[in-house]
């Protein structure tokens, strides 16, 4: 045995062991319109774990807050003004409050819920996301919205800019990188909890 071959060994042995293993993912509900598992939050975002899960959030406050959910489109066009539109149709807000809620209730301290729903009228459109419960509120993030399934995934988890931005509603706030709630985040919602 080379001493390249040893080193190699003692690499793969090490990385077997269970703390050296990252969360791809644990599925926590899979269909054909919408997908929910626990994972890791990836890379590029703010390092906020440990989170407060297991968090047991009732569907139906969940379901508050997505069928709430609005966003803005205006930002597209300077000085363009348009009506907010829903994130989620109500039935996507049903049916994802109650898996969310259910993986919320299952996720450990260093994973967060990550989402896939499809769009109802163009099924080939999907909204990808992730929730997760720090300092007693709940973090919404909003990675893509409506974004066709042919275009690919995103190199960057940022959103692009001037497309789109979330609209914070009562007592909600965007996730800012700075004190002041300067270097807001706007797709990312955060929402006290009772």
């Amino acid at each position: 045995m080379t001493k390249g071959s040893v080193i190699v060994a003692v690499f793969l042995i090490l990385c077997s062991l269970p703390s050296c293993q990252t969360h791809t993912g644990l599925a926590i509900y899979q269909s054909e319109t919408l997908s929910v598992m626990l994972r890791e939050l990836p890379i590029g975002y703010p390092p906020l774990a440990p989170y407060q899960h297991s968090y047991p959030l009732p569907s139906n406050e969940v379901f508050i807050v997505l069928d709430a959910l609005k966003y803005d489109a205006s930002s597209v066009m300077p000085f363009s003004s348009g009506q907010p539109r829903r994130v989620f149709s109500r039935h996507q807000a049903e049916v994802l409050a109650h898996e969310l809620s259910n993986g919320l209730s299952q996720a450990t301290t260093d994973t967060v819920v990550a989402f896939a729903i499809a769009d109802e009228e163009k099924p080939d459109r999907r909204t990808k996301g992730f929730v997760f419960v720090a300092n007693d509120e709940l973090h919404l993030i909003i990675e893509e919205l409506r974004k066709p399934l042919y275009e690919g995934e995103q190199k960057t988890y940022q959103q692009p800019i001037s497309r789109w931005e979330l609209l914070p509603g009562d007592r909600q706030r965007h996730y800012a990188t700075r004190v002041g709630g300067k270097g807001a985040i706007t797709n990312w919602i955060i929402i006290p909890l009772p």
